[in-house]
């Protein structure tokens, strides 16, 4: 093993995690299988508790913290997250941790086909009401992912968030070199396009990951909403983008989507900006191929899914 190399969180740092916060052992183990910054574990306890430990290195420690700052802001204003057991920030073993009861359910990508019309419709409401509640949160002195309201990277300016996204997405791009990097320029003329309306937009509170992940479906209904780390300042309709370009990217029926937008009855100005993000999402997805994250090793580059992805580009940009 290469000593230079940083060390990563195992399940056998989870489990000292929830001996050290909850004074139990662990009956069961089991790593998600999702996520791209925390290592996190399935646990149930030795007295039967179902637990969710998120484990962070030096790298992500930051982000980590965030989803303790947030925690009580957000269920304040009734956004149904799990309850947090324990947290510690510095612990002995150098691996920050979260531990949070186990809500039920799944992710909402895991179970979208086998949800009725009716059932995605009501759900794509419950989420316009919590991104409704989450904006009466106080507005940030800047734009973007915060893990604070004092945290240093927010921007001047939305627009500078929307070119910040484009700029990592053809960042990663072109480290890998698996598409064109003119995708981004494309989409970033298309931003530029619309410059005014995205300065002018407010620093409104919002959950940025409320998609097809993080939004827990539990017999039909949404059981809670996990991974707020961060809150984002900007608009809201960023977060609606992302959820239209997943169920895309993934061959889904968009009608979630659809209700969604149709239930925020919006401007033609609206929907341009609704469709430039979406393709802004497009070639974020685009530069993800390849991308190693907290993964053992890189994806390997699936061309198929790129060409899909170059396919929604081309159509939502002919739309713009």
């Amino acid at each position: 093993m290469d000593d230079d190399a940083p060390q990563r969180p195992t399940a056998r740092d989870a489990a000292l995690a929830v001996r050290a916060g909850l004074g139990a052992g662990v009956r069961s183990i089991a790593r998600f299988p999702v996520g791209t910054s925390f290592y996190v574990y399935d646990i149930v306890t030795d007295d039967g508790r179902r637990v969710v430990a998120r484990l962070a290195t030096a790298e992500t420690a930051p982000t980590l913290a965030g989803g303790v700052y947030w925690h009580a802001r957000l269920r304040g204003v009734g956004v149904p997250i799990p309850a947090l057991l324990h947290a510690n920030l510095s612990p002995a073993s150098g691996f920050p941790y979260m531990l949070l009861e186990r809500l039920p359910g799944q992710d909402l990508g895991l179970v979208y086909d086998q949800l009725t019309r009716e059932q995605r419709h009501a759900l794509a409401a419950e989420i316009v009401a919590l991104q409704r509640a989450v904006a009466t949160l106080p507005h940030a002195s800047g734009y973007g992912f915060a893990c604070a309201y004092d945290d240093a990277g927010l921007r001047a300016s939305w627009l500078d968030v929307v070119l910040a996204d484009l700029e990592r997405s053809h960042a990663r791009i072109a480290a890998v070199g698996a598409v064109s990097v003119g995708h981004v320029e494309r989409v970033r003329e298309q931003v530029l396009a619309i410059a005014d309306d995205l300065r002018a937009i407010e620093p409104v509170a919002f959950l940025d990951d409320t998609t097809t992940k993080n939004v827990l479906v539990h017999e039909g209904r949404l059981s809670g909403v996990v991974d707020t780390d961060l809150v984002c300042f900007g608009d809201p309709l960023f977060t609606l983008a992302l959820t239209r370009l997943a169920l895309l990217a993934h061959e889904m029926d968009v009608d979630y989507a659809d209700h969604w937008r149709d239930l925020l009855a919006l401007s033609p100005t609206r929907e341009r900006a609704l469709a430039v993000y979406v393709a802004v999402f497009a070639v974020g997805f685009m530069s993800e191929v390849g991308q190693r994250f907290n993964r053992d090793e890189p994806l390997p580059v699936d061309r198929a899914y790129l060409r899909r992805l170059e396919a929604i580009l081309n159509d939502t940009l002919a739309r713009c």
